[in-house]
């Protein structure tokens, strides 16, 4: 019986190795296949603390290759998150001054192709696609919580400030340092359900945002490492006779 496979890939690890703030999963889309003992490893995209991105297989970030350096902006001065959307298969990066661009896998150039046009509160920033709602997800380690339409005509373009994220707490309090996000099922089976899940870089666990839209976390489980200040955070899914499990960071 065929099951789904989902491996969780945090960048905790990486961040230490390599200073890599923001993580997405390629899976070969790229072009950069790295091939380990003879099979295709999941490989990831990473964007460094000083603006280049790398390719690396995940069970492998040390040997980690070079794309380039960050070109083309305009209007922001860095990137603060990217992420691969499944409608076309290519990789986007949010700036700091709110641009939205397609970065380029095999020399790191940017291409604007949309504006947030909400600004940007926090330092470190979680940027996600939802699949089935095809949106951009945005949140910051203030709480912030931005739903982005790039675009998608039948509603209107443009940045919906959503619920501020909320720890459980008594009273409900604003959660901070929440600087990763990642959705489930990233494909575009109508059928498929999609949840999204956060990286708690100062409490160092994993949270479950829902409703999404409200900005309701609820703790999951622990990471057992430090996370840093600045987690990348993502979700590979694919179909496989593989049992589901979550690789380590």
């Amino acid at each position: 019986m065929r099951r789904s496979r989902t491996v969780i890939a945090v960048s905790v690890a990486v961040a230490a190795a390599l200073s890599v703030p923001a993580l997405a999963s390629a899976d070969g889309r790229d072009g950069h296949d790295m091939n380990h003992r003879g099979t295709k490893a999941l490989t990831a995209i990473g964007l460094t603390a000083d603006q280049r991105l790398v390719a690396f297989a995940v069970d492998r970030p040390a040997g980690a290759s070079a794309i380039g350096k960050v070109s083309g902006l305009r209007g922001d001065t860095k990137v603060v998150g990217i992420d691969f959307r499944v409608q076309n298969e290519k990789l986007y990066g949010v700036g700091d001054k709110g641009g939205v661009y397609t970065l380029d896998t095999t020399n790191a150039r940017a291409v604007k192709v949309s504006q947030l046009t909400v600004a940007l509160s926090g330092r470190q920033f979680g940027v996600d696609f939802n699949p089935a709602a095809n949106r951009l997800r945005v949140i910051s380690n203030t709480g912030q919580n931005l739903r982005h339409n790039i675009d998608d005509g039948a509603a209107p373009l443009g940045t919906t400030t959503d619920g501020t994220l909320t720890n459980p707490t008594t009273p409900p309090s604003t959660a901070m340092g929440v600087t990763g996000a990642a959705y489930t099922n990233n494909d575009l089976n109508a059928a498929t359900a999609t949840t999204l899940f956060d990286v708690d870089a100062m409490a160092d666990r994993v949270s479950l945002q829902s409703p999404a839209n409200a900005g309701t976390l609820a703790p999951t489980g622990n990471l057992g490492v430090d996370a840093g200040p600045d987690a990348g955070f993502d979700i590979y899914f694919s179909r496989s006779t593989a049992p589901t499990r979550a690789s380590p960071p």
